[in-house]
């Protein structure tokens, strides 16, 4: 068991992610349809309800420069991790580290 550095609770593993929701069908998160006020009343088709809403969970990611330099360009060199972290069951603090 891992324990809290700030109150000696129990931590639990976890991961940090991003809820979206967005109509379905939508190309973007403000197209025209989306907009509050965008929409032109009396113009949907017969028999259409309201849009459906998809919500999918994203995870966030940690984006950094390496010293490395590449191409032909000499483009500074980019890595991508994953963030992890813990959570205590008591207190509720949170650490968080980017892992490979």
């Amino acid at each position: 068991m891992v324990v809290c550095p700030k109150c000696g609770g129990e931590m639990r593993e976890g991961e940090a992610f991003v809820s979206i929701s967005i109509p379905s069908g939508a190309t973007a998160p403000f197209g025209i349809g989306s907009m509050p006020g965008m929409g032109m009343p009396g113009m949907g088709m017969p028999g259409m309800g309201a849009p459906s809403i998809e919500t999918t969970a994203e995870r966030v990611m940690w984006r950094e420069k390496t010293e490395r330099k590449t191409g032909l360009f000499k483009k500074s060199e980019e890595i991508t991790l994953r963030i992890s972290g813990q959570r205590c069951a008591n207190c509720g603090y949170i650490e968080l580290y980017a892992t490979k």
